[in-house]
């Protein structure tokens, strides 16, 4: 299966994100990448963070390079603008700042290997790929990871694919378990009801929690700046009658076990957030959450393309593919599981 085929024509910005590093994130962009090039497509590359470098900084093992083909369109920072391999014609050097530099807007003038790095927030990210699509790019490819789970965001890109592998555990059971969790999230739907999306509206307008009664009157918790911290202060302003409680940022574990901890309740309140990318609660605390009734919903969802496996890790081991992948299938449907080292 091409990887291509998967992203719809609505599909332009598309993230690549990684449970671990050394999941195959990159191999799964140079796929693309190359895909891309045998249908003599424009694209469009740029990172949240550093990638493309032959050695991984943290672990010191070798990486995956990132190939770009002639007249690729590039974000990058301005030192490793100055380090990559190709030659490149600066197209913009735009005004967002990065730690190794501005970052600057080329295109590629032959084949060779690039390191990328671009901006590290949301709405500048969002920013310069629209750029890349002005300058022609038919797709920008945003490489991210999962402790910058931010480039999955609906708000920044318009599609994803997540990327697993060995890397996660040595137990190949625990690594299914994991991605099934993180494919979970990624996939909640949309909510649609008017009073939550109005709700939300006005969270994200006054950038504070807010409180949704049955009657449809929506109240702003204009004592609590964040969620953060905060789980105690919300469960005081929870009245008998409240159906939801909208976060307009990260939604944690502890801010959930001091609502359920104080509100009876609590199973008949919708918790709304952003997206999946604003939920930052452990395995083991989702299960729980799960068995006794919390019911989180998202504004707005991920459009999850598929899940990319890399059967190996670095340090030597490896997991049976075939195995790996069916173990995936069978508890993930509807989303393709393709291993990109095959």
């Amino acid at each position: 299966m091409a990887l291509l085929d998967l992203f719809e024509s609505e599909n332009r910005i598309i993230s690549i994100v990684g449970m671990a590093k050394n999941a195959g994130k990159t191999v799964t962009m140079n796929h693309l990448l190359e895909e891309m090039a045998e249908k003599a497509l424009c694209v469009g590359v740029t990172s949240i963070g550093r990638d493309g470098e032959r050695q991984d900084i943290v672990t010191k093992t070798d990486k995956p390079l990132i190939y770009l083909r002639r007249g690729t369109l590039v974000a990058t920072a301005e030192i490793l603008f100055n380090l990559s391999e190709v030659k490149m014609e600066i197209l913009e050097v735009t005004d967002f700042f990065t730690a190794m530099g501005r970052v600057i807007i080329g295109r590629t003038l032959g084949d060779g290997f690039v390191q990328i790095g671009g901006p590290t927030t949301n709405a500048s990210i969002r920013s310069v790929s629209e750029k890349l699509c002005t300058y022609g790019a038919r797709y920008v490819l945003v490489d991210g990871a999962l402790d910058r789970t931010s480039s999955a965001s609906p708000a920044i890109t318009d599609a994803c694919l997540l990327s697993t592998g060995a890397v996660v555990s040595r137990d190949m059971n625990k690594t299914v378990d994991q991605t099934v969790y993180r494919a979970s999230l990624f996939r909640l739907d949309a909510v649609t009801t008017p009073i939550l999306v109005e709700a939300w509206d006005v969270a994200e307008c006054e950038r504070r929690p807010v409180l949704v009664s049955k009657e449809g009157t929506v109240r702003v918790l204009s004592e609590v700046t964040t969620a953060l911290g905060a789980g105690k202060l919300i469960a005081a302003e929870i009245e008998d009658g409240i159906t939801a409680i909208v976060i307009p940022g990260a939604l944690v574990s502890q801010t959930i076990l001091d609502v359920i901890q104080t509100v009876r309740d609590f199973g008949n309140i919708i918790w709304l957030v952003g997206d999946a990318t604003k939920i930052f609660i452990e395995h083991k605390d989702w299960l729980y959450f799960m068995r006794i009734g919390v019911n989180i919903k998202v504004r707005y969802d991920i459009k999850l393309k598929a899940i990319t496996v890399n059967p190996y890790a670095p340090s030597g081991y490896f997991y049976d593919s075939q195995l790996f992948v069916k173990a995936l299938q069978d508890r993930i449907s509807n989303v393709p599981i393709i291993d990109v080292m095959r």
